[in-house]
This record gives structure tokens, C-alpha cells and sequence, in this order.
């Protein structure tokens, strides 16, 4: 049983037109995935060029002085080490447990 609410029905005369509406737009949906922008494997041309800010080259320059550092400062570890051989090395456990505390917020 079917119910006809405002002529809406498919007892409706100009219910083929509709069908035919309805899967004309399911497949022009279906085509426009087909159509999404693929990407261009051409080679730039002769006139194009790309242009870095100042701020763009600044951090660049930054990021390669700190390629060079070392990851450890050699001399502070060393410095360390003389005073745990001396026996004059104090660790403040609160400031170390504070320091702690802070990394993890």
C-alpha cells in the first residue's frame, strides 16, 4: 500500500521525468568524484619562479646555525664531572623536583 501526499506519490503522472531527473543527478555526482583535480606532473615553465619572505630565509639561516651545534655542551658536562670528582657537587632536590614538575606542563 502506498500513501499519496501531495500528488508526490509514483502514481503521479510525471513520475518518469522525475526518475530520470534523479539518476541523471546520481550520476553526474558519481562523475564529479571521477573529476577531482589531479595532480600536475608538468615541469614548470621558463618564467616561473618561487620566492622565499626575509622571515622564511631568517628561519632557514637559524635552522642551519643550529644544525651545526652540538646536541650536548661538552664543557658544562665536564665542568660537572670535575665537581662530582672533587666531591663538591650539591644537588638542590626541591629545585630538581620543581624543574621535573615543570617539563611535565
Amino acid at each position: 500500500m502506498s500513501i499519496d501526499i501531495n500528488n508526490i506519490g509514483s502514481n503521479r503522472p510525471d513520475n518518469t521525468r522525475r526518475q530520470e531527473g534523479s539518476r541523471e543527478l546520481a550520476e553526474n555526482k558519481a562523475n564529479q568524484g571521477n573529476n577531482a583535480v589531479q595532480p600536475d606532473n608538468t615541469t614548470p615553465s621558463k618564467g616561473e619562479s618561487v620566492s622565499l619572505s626575509a622571515a622564511a630565509k631568517g628561519l632557514a639561516k637559524l635552522e642551519n646555525e643550529l644544525k651545526e651545534l652540538p646536541e650536548v655542551d661538552e664543557s658544562k658536562v665536564a665542568e660537572i664531572k670535575a665537581r662530582l670528582d672533587r666531591g663538591d657537587y650539591q644537588v638542590d632536590a626541591k629545585n630538581m623536583a620543581q624543574k621535573m614538575l615543570d617539563m611535565e606542563s
